[in-house]
This record gives C-alpha cells, structure tokens and sequence, in this order.
C-alpha cells in the first residue's frame, strides 16, 4: 500500500491530516480530504465575518439608540436594530434570525465580544481596526470560552485573566477550575493566583491534584476539631458526674404527697394562670431545665443502642470476643489515650458507671411518669 502515502497533487503532506490520517486514504482521497478542509475553513472564516459586521452594525445602532435616549435600545423593543432586520433591511440572513427566533445568538455574539473586551484591555485599544473578538480569534481564543468567561463570579474572572496574562491563553477546562476554586476554596486565591505566576498551576490535572490534597487538608482538621469536641464533651459529663457524686442525694423517689382539701375533684391550672406573672414564675421553677438534656440524651442512646446491637454481632461471630476486648484494653492505645477516648475510669469503668446512671434515671423516670400523669379524674376548668 505505498501509494497511500504519495503526495497529494496540491503538495499538502502529513502536516496537513490528523495523526494517522495518511494509513487509511489513497492520493486521491487525500486530494479530496484537502479540498473539503479548505472548503470549511473558509466557510469558519465567512460565518465570523459575517458574525463581526453583525456586532459592528449592533453597537452603531443601539450607540446611536442610547444617543437618542430610546429606551430599551439594547432590547428587542425600541431597537433599530431588530425592526430593520425584521424588516429585511439588512439582509435576508439577518431577517432570518429576527424571524425564527434566533435573536439570543447574536447576543451570544456580543456577549463573547464584550468578554474579548474585558479580558485583552489595552491590546484592543491599540488595534483599533479590531473588534476585541476579532483579536481574541487570532489569539485561538474561542466563543465558548470568552462567553464563559464573562460568566464567571468577578473573583474568578480576575483568576482567569491572570492565568491570560501568564500563559496567553484562555481555556474551558481551566475557567472551570478557576469557578470550582472560588467557590470551594475561597481563602486559597492568593495562593493561586501566585501559583499561576509561578507556573506550578496551569492544566487541569494540576488544580485537580492541588484540590483533592486541600480537600484531605481540610478532612482532616475537621476529623481533628470532631474529636477535641468528642473529648471536651467527655471530659464536661465526667466533671457532672463527680459533682452529683460528692452531693448528698435527695429523697426524690419518695415524693410527700401535698396537702389538699378535696381528693375527689383534680383542678388543672387554668390558661389564665398558666399567663399571669405568678404562673410564669412557678413554670420556670418547676419545668425549669427539664427539656433542654433530652434531644441529646435520645440522640446519644441512640447511636450508643446501635454500637451495642453490632457489639451483639460480633459476640456471636467470635470465639474469644472477651480475650479480644481484653488485649484491646493493654495493648491497643497508651493509658493517656484511652483516657482520651473512654475517659477516667477506663472501658469497662465507662460502661458500668453508665448503666448504673441509667438505672437511676430509669428509677427517677418511673417515678417522674408516674406523679406527673393527668389523674383519671382530672378537670380542665375555664378561666
């Protein structure tokens, strides 16, 4: 097959054909190959023509509409613009994006100029024969991405502009990253922008890597202030703990009954009462706190049930579940560490220590349920 790799007769050779083109086409196919990417390159270079005379004749009738103080001069209402092109005034191309509906890419035009604009600054000053996206395209800069870039949070942009600056180009991939920065990383610009400078940080895969390295960063410290805060928590219900301990425990669970004249009628306090300065003072006394440990107390029996439901498991599936534990309690951490994680009193101590509280609050809760329960007889007087 070495005719497939003879010169084309318009002397274009591999140059000229995508990476591996010339092994699938013979000289004549590859004639042909030529002709049609001619052919839409020039077609690409009309379609932007077209597509800069559009934005020239937009701006000199919207600037003159703006001059005249039409309102809505930029807007489908009161624009010369649209009602010359609906009126055929401009071409029959033209009068076929007014017709159809198609009024939002021409101001994706704009757009993408305007964002040329920002982005080269005083490089479009100097070519004043230019439109900015005219500039842009020489410089491979495309439509997508100027329209992304103009989209993009002023942060961002700024990010963008100065990644342009540095390496001279503007891509979709890499205003991406920038947005992603922004948002997630906002505290890390600095160290970005500087990256940038220093050419440490200039594809994708890059600030992929330096994300997911941030993103642990940040993983850990959180796993790191969860558990200071797990400690603080223990080491604040111990120190309950020991208060309670060292006072004298008060005859709660025998309640004396108070005096009443007549057993046989039960009154509940009216909704007057409940209102009145003598009702808000004795609520706040008597309800006081109560409310205020439960959402966490639940919260934490909860989680502490479904620890022990899985302790059950493994209990089932070992054979030397306590030699296990038993190995866990003298070798698996230092004695500072254990303190750490199950506090003073050790495992064991923890776990005995809790389920001799639960057992009196288990007691106090009976007796609380039981004496604060509406009484079969109870009345709701009106006020």
């Amino acid at each position: 097959m070495s005719d497939l790799i003879s010169q084309p007769e318009n002397g274009l050779l591999s140059g000229a054909y995508p990476h591996g083109t010339l092994d699938q086409y013979n000289t004549a196919e590859l004639d042909q190959i030529s002709k049609v990417q001619s052919a839409g390159q020039m077609i690409d270079e009309v379609q932007h023509s077209f597509q800069c005379e559009v934005i020239r004749l937009k701006l000199l009738l919207d600037g003159q509409d703006q001059a005249d103080g039409i309102n809505g001069f930029n807007s489908n209402q009161g624009s010369r613009f649209w009602h010359g092109a609906r009126a055929g005034h401009f071409g029959e191309k033209l009068q076929s994006y007014a017709d159809n509906g198609d009024r939002k890419t021409i101001q994706r035009w704009i757009t993408a100029n305007d964002a040329a604009a920002k982005l080269l600054g005083s490089v479009v000053a100097q070519a004043t024969s230019n439109l900015p996206i005219e500039v842009a395209r020489k410089r491979g800069i495309g439509q997508t991405a100027l329209r992304t870039y103009q989209r993009l949070f002023p942060e961002a942009r700024d990010m963008a502009t100065h990644y342009f600056t540095v390496t001279g180009e503007l891509r979709s991939d890499m205003l991406q990253e920038f947005e992603q920065i922004i948002r997630e990383f906002p505290s890390r610009t600095d160290e970005v922008m500087q990256a940038i400078t220093n050419r440490t940080l200039t594809v994708p895969s890059e600030f992929k890597k330096q994300k997911e390295e941030w993103r642990q960063e940040i993983a850990i410290q959180r796993a790191l202030a969860e558990e200071r805060e797990r400690q603080d928590k223990l080491a604040a219900a111990e120190n309950k703990e020991d208060e309670l301990e060292n006072e004298a425990a008060p005859d709660a669970d025998t309640p004396k009954p108070a005096k009443v004249e007549d057993v046989t009628r039960r009154k509940a306090r009216t909704a007057t009462w409940f209102k009145s300065d003598s009702g808000l003072i004795k609520t706040k006394e008597v309800v006081g706190d109560l409310a205020a440990p439960l959402a966490d107390a639940v919260n934490g029996l909860v989680d502490l049930k479904k620890e022990l439901i899985a302790q059950v498991e493994h209990m089932g599936e070992m054979h030397d579940y306590a030699e296990f534990w038993a190995g866990y309690d003298r070798h698996a951490m230092s004695a500072s560490a254990a303190q750490r994680v199950w506090g003073k009193s050790g495992r064991l101590g923890r776990m005995k220590k809790l389920r001799g509280l639960l057992i009196e609050i288990q007691q106090r809760l009976d007796v609380y349920i039981e004496n604060s329960s509406p009484p079969s007889n109870i009345e709701y007087p009106d006020d």
